[in-house]
Formats: C-alpha cells, sequence, structure tokens
C-alpha cells in the first residue's frame, strides 16, 4: 500500500477500489510568446504532475482533498455554486459545471490529489488539474474516455469564462495530447500538429526554477500583445496579412518604431526556430536543436524583453558549461523556470554549481526538477 492510498483510507476510510490518474505539466521547448500571434509553439508534456485517487459513493457530495493545500472542499451535485470562489477548487468547479450541462450524469465521489509541480514556476498546473478532473469524470460517470482535443478546447473555454484567466490552448492541448519521447508543434490558430521525435539519448531536461514570483508577467503580457497588434496594424496596411508570424523580415523596414520593431523581429524569428528546431529533431540533432534554444533566450531576452536578470543569470552560467547543449526562459518570464538540455550524467555538478553562484548573486537558491517527454493525462491501472 503506497502512500497515498494509506492517505486516502485515513481521510475517507475506504481506498481498496478507488481508481487513480494522473495528467502531466508540460513544458514549452520553444516558440514562446507567439501562441497568440497565430504560430507555432512545441510543447512537450512532463513526467511531473498531478495524482488523483477517485472511489465514486452513494451520496450526492464531492469531496476532494489536496496533499498542496491540505484542506478538503466539499460540493453537493444538487446545488453546485455558479460563480466561481476565487479558490484553488475553482478549476474543478469550472469542470463540474462544465459536465453537467453536457448531461454527463455524475455522482457523488471522494477525490485524493496529489501534485509534484513546483507552484506559480509555468509547467501549467492549472490546465492539468482541469484536464485531469474531465479526464477522470468523464471515464469514471461517463464510462468513456473523452476526445482529448476536444477536452483541452473545453478546459481552455472553462478557464476563460469560468476562472477568468485569458489562457490560450496550449497548455491544455499538451497535457491531453501528450506522447512519450515525443514533442508536439502545435498551430495554435488551426489545432494541426505533429508530434516530433524527443529522443534524448544520454541526454535530460532540466528544469530551473528561479524561485523569483512573476510580479511583472500579466501586465507586460497585456502590452507585448498590443505592442504586436500595432505592428500587425502597420504591416497589415501594406500587404495582406493576418498574424504577426505571417510577416517577413523584409517587412521589419516598414516599422520606424524600434520597440515594435523589435517585438516584429522576435515573432518572425521564432517561428523560424521552432520550424528549425523539429527538423532538428526529426534528425536527432540536439546539438543544433540546443544553439536555437539558446538563440530564443536572446530573443526574448533582447528583442521582446521578457527575461530578468535571474533568468539571464542562469542561462549564461548553463551555456558556460560544457554539459550543457541549450537554455532558455519558458513561459511568461519575469521570473518563473529555465529549460535545459543537459548531459544526464552532469546533473548533480550543474545543480550544485549553480546553485552555489545563483544564490551568492540572488540570495535565494533556485529548484532543480530533471524530467522527461511524457505521455497525456491517463489512467494509471
Amino acid at each position: 500500500m503506497d502512500k497515498l492510498r494509506t492517505r486516502f483510507g485515513e481521510l475517507f476510510g475506504e481506498e481498496v477500489s478507488a481508481q487513480r490518474y494522473f495528467c502531466p505539466g508540460r513544458v514549452n521547448l520553444i516558440g514562446e510568446h507567439i501562441d497568440y500571434l497565430g504560430g507555432l509553439v512545441m510543447p512537450a508534456a512532463i513526467s511531473l504532475g498531478i495524482t488523483a485517487l477517485i472511489l465514486p459513493t452513494k451520496s450526492s457530495k464531492v469531496r476532494i482533498h489536496s496533499t498542496d493545500f491540505n484542506e478538503t472542499i466539499a460540493f453537493n451535485l444538487d446545488s453546485l455554486p455558479t460563480v466561481k470562489q476565487k479558490y484553488w477548487s475553482d478549476f474543478i468547479l469550472g469542470v463540474l459545471l462544465h459536465l453537467k450541462q453536457q448531461e454527463i450524469e455524475l455522482g457523488g465521489c471522494d477525490i485524493l490529489i496529489d501534485s509534484n509541480l513546483p507552484k506559480g514556476s509555468g509547467l501549467s498546473s492549472s490546465a492539468a488539474l482541469e484536464v485531469l478532473c474531465y479526464f477522470m469524470f468523464h471515464s469514471v460517470f461517463a464510462g468513456t474516455e473523452p476526445d482529448r482535443t476536444q477536452m483541452a478546447l473545453d478546459c481552455q473555454q472553462i478557464e476563460n469564462e469560468f476562472v477568468g484567466l485569458n489562457c490560450g490552448i496550449m497548455d491544455q492541448f499538451a497535457v491531453a495530447n501528450g506522447k512519450e519521447n515525443h514533442a508536439i508543434v502545435l498551430n495554435c490558430n488551426s489545432l494541426e500538429h505533429e508530434f516530433v521525435p524527443l529522443e534524448l539519448g544520454e541526454h535530460s531536461l532540466l528544469i530551473i526554477n528561479s524561485n523569483k514570483p512573476r510580479t511583472l508577467a500579466e501586465s507586460a503580457y497585456n502590452q507585448r500583445r498590443k505592442e504586436c497588434d500595432e505592428a500587425l496594424k502597420i504591416i497589415s496596411s501594406h500587404r495582406q496579412v493576418k498574424n504577426l508570424i505571417e510577416a517577413t523580415l523584409d517587412d521589419l523596414k516598414l516599422i520606424s518604431d524600434p520597440t515594435l520593431k523589435k517585438r516584429t523581429r522576435h515573432a518572425i524569428t521564432e517561428q523560424l526556430r521552432v520550424q528549425d528546431s523539429a527538423t532538428a529533431l526529426q534528425f536527432g540533432d540536439l546539438i543544433a536543436f540546443g544553439k536555437l534554444m539558446n538563440k530564443s533566450h536572446a530573443s526574448l531576452r533582447d528583442d521582446y524583453e521578457v527575461s530578468c536578470p535571474e533568468l539571464d543569470f542562469i542561462v549564461e552560467e548553463l551555456k558556460s558549461n560544457p554539459a550543457c547543449l541549450g537554455a532558455r526562459m519558458t513561459g511568461a518570464g519575469f521570473g518563473g523556470c529555465c529549460i535545459a538540455l543537459v548531459d544526464g550524467s552532469s546533473i548533480q555538478r550543474i545543480t550544485q554549481s549553480l546553485s552555489e553562484t545563483y544564490k551568492i548573486q540572488f540570495k535565494i537558491s533556485p529548484s532543480f526538477y530533471g524530467c522527461k517527454p511524457s505521455c497525456g493525462v491517463h489512467r494509471i491501472t
């Protein structure tokens, strides 16, 4: 009997027939800040994620215990709140309301949720929680697995309209559709996608959390979107362009404002880096892929200006280590995480050295998470 089953028994009194489900987090390997511009992104589901144990009951109550928050929340299916409670359980409440609207006959149940995703790190814990609960409730109470792409779209809608967070589709799509030892090249407009092999061999993905709160991320995100809209208006006044990533480097001469020119250059070149990365991975060329990761970070730092001293320091320290093929910030920026491609046998030396230099520089310690490309949400049997 494992620790989660033991804890489930302590909380709810019965654990023998509880079913176990898992939803991964995700990391965006390359293609940052171009999802909302109609661009290509390259996320991968990762081996870190959220686990849930669920046991149907004969009551109308849904009782959910989170080990992260060390508390139990209960909902009555006969009288679910119809507005968000401004709490972590809103992601689950939104799923319950949506499935009821879809006429899924839900029943009472006890649920234990446990996560090893670091909070606020940009590894998509909210999308993982939504998709996990959607998949789990649908499987248990409808008796079938949902269509994964439709599930991702529904969960995006729940987060946009019920929770009130204006996220794109990438996070939900990646954790729903992830494939072991593969990354996903996803067109965020059309949802056309392909899996590309991510055969790491002796190398590993290493996530480094700067542990700097992302205090400027939301305001900067809105400002960047506005700047990109302005750049698109300028280019489209000269020729027909629907999205900024349809622009070319020749179009930069149409833009006189230096800030708008930089934002446009990032969008165009980051799109090209995703395409080049897909080609490199198809050929198993990790060295080329690592160089593209480095170039992506430089563009995010200099042209899109969403990095910060902490992230820049981590990337530069890693780039100076021959055991690292490439590193870049990942996510919204201004804090959060970096992703690096490193020699697996050198991880302990890399993390020890970076911990020491980072703490001297910033008076806080980073956190490290080794992971590998994982499959999407699934039941564990």
